[in-house]
């Protein structure tokens, strides 16, 4: 059998598996085409010695805002998708609070077109799911939505939560489409509160973030979610969880067999209140960054499964929106290339397996969104999408060697001990020992091809 690209030597991670497993990969128009202990040569075949380095499925970031259309001062998918493959990243699911809102049929097919033009990762979309766009969803799932968003709370582009009555009928739509929708999960009443009475305190102190947005705002906006979900039967996504009280709350729904995923993020990961005297709005962020107790239950989620996926939530700004005062700074942290040198330093440091975040960055947000078996695995006839990485490599994050527009970094200094050599692409290197290999334009917008499963099928038998 003929070849375009064999990987030779590597070590494969198992998203479902422990340990990894030595093969080689062959590649061939852009599929996995065989996976043996010993692919021979293959005239006019591309070579790759992946001996030392692990093969991780291609990196899923199933939540990202590359501010493209209306916002691109900040962003745009060819800088976003570009700081992506730097960061070992295969695909971004990118969000709908742009410029105009992703709400309607003809604003997705114009979102996908720019994309397509600009975007070095494969790309998918989400929509927005408000009051005002309720006859809107099988359009937009006909043009190829990922899945749908609903904002509980405000964030950048302050879209109005839908009401009570309008997002259960949204709901009950979007569980006879089978199709999941994700929350952002704040309640706005208790924000604007609290924040009202915040700011009303002298001094600007940025640990003021954490009680202007308290815990009890998330609880409560999670907590609704679940209850419409189980009313509806609609399968939901919580995203960027940052409380140990949501925590408690989405381990019980699963207990109770509610279709509930959950994602956080690198910040909630790796940084905590104790921080905010050194970064101030540098990780100014919604929701924000909580006590060490609630990062230390966070990583207690991983590890029973109360947490299915990493995301980043890349939502980038200028250096001077990032610096004005508390109140006036911008909320949001660009994460898609600091996120995969993180979570593997943090494997080596022995907070997760390897296969724990093979499973987390990749398999879970692929399968919990439709993509797999696609995307996520090691399927023959799947996509070649491989994120190759040196467990071995020490490095430094500098905001100022960064790929985005702009890269202002709460995670400046941070020391690394591990780091993505390669990434691979339907078949192609888009990334290769540190230089960007793709063109922009190779992108593709990749749409669910079955039903969405639930957190329940990723407890299921080896992909490899």
């Amino acid at each position: 059998m003929n070849y375009d690209l064999i990987l030779k030597g590597g070590k494969l991670i198992d998203p479902l598996g422990t340990g990894s497993v030595r093969a080689d990969l062959g590649i061939r128009d852009g599929k996995i085409a065989a996976l043996a202990d010993e692919i021979g040569g293959s005239q006019g075949a591309e070579i790759y010695d992946a001996g030392g380095l692990y093969i991780l499925p291609g990196l899923i970031d199933a939540h990202v805002h590359f501010r493209d259309p209306g916002l691109t001062y900040k962003e745009d998918f060819a800088s976003g998708s570009a700081a992506a493959a730097y960061g070992g990243i295969t695909l971004a699911a990118d969000m709908p609070n742009t410029l105009p809102p992703t709400a309607g049929a003809a604003e997705l097919r114009e979102k996908a077109r720019i994309a397509g033009e600009k975007s070095y990762t494969d790309f998918s979309l989400f929509a927005l799911l408000s009051a005002g766009n309720i006859e809107e969803q099988e359009g937009l799932l006909r043009e190829g939505a990922l899945g749908f968003k609903v904002f509980l709370g405000s964030s950048v582009g302050n879209i109005a939560a839908p009401g009570a009555g309008p997002l259960l009928e949204q709901m009950k739509r979007a569980a006879a489409l089978g199709v999941r929708i994700a929350f952002h999960a704040e309640d706005n009443e208790l924000n604007e509160h609290f924040t009202r009475l915040c700011r009303g305190i002298s001094g600007g102190d940025p640990a003021l973030l954490s009680k202007a947005r308290p815990a009890v705002s998330e609880a409560e906006a999670v907590a609704r979610a679940i209850r419409f979900a189980e009313y509806s039967g609609a399968a939901i996504h919580i995203c960027h969880v940052s409380a140990r009280e949501s925590l408690s709350l989405i381990r019980e729904a699963k207990r109770r067999a509610v279709p509930v995923s959950a994602e956080t993020c690198p910040h909630y990961l790796f940084l905590d209140a104790s921080d905010y005297p050194r970064l101030g709005t540098r990780m100014k962020v919604y929701p924000p960054i909580r006590e060490a107790e609630d990062r230390e239950a966070l990583w207690r989620g991983i590890a029973d499964g109360t947490i299915d996926m990493i995301a980043t939530d890349h939502a980038p700004h200028t250096a001077e929106e990032k610096d004005r005062p508390l109140w006036e700074a911008l909320s949001g942290i660009a994460g898609v290339e600091t996120s995969a040198p993180l979570m593997l330093s943090a494997v080596n440091r022995g907070l997760l397996s390897l296969n724990s975040y093979a499973r987390l960055a990749s398999l879970a947000p692929a399968r919990i969104w439709g993509l797999y078996p696609r995307k996520g695995g090691f399927a023959i006839g799947g996509d070649a999408d491989f994120t190759i990485v040196d467990m071995n490599r020490a490095g430094l994050i500098r905001g100022a060697e960064l790929h985005s527009q702009h890269r202002t970094s709460p995670y400046e200094g941070f020391e690394t001990s591990a780091a993505v050599a390669a990434v691979i692409l339907r078949g192609r290197f888009i990334m290769k020992n540190g230089v960007l290999t793709g063109s922009a334009g190779y992108g593709h917008l990749v749409c669910p091809e079955r039903p969405r499963d639930t957190p329940a099928n990723l407890r299921g038998r080896s992909v490899l």
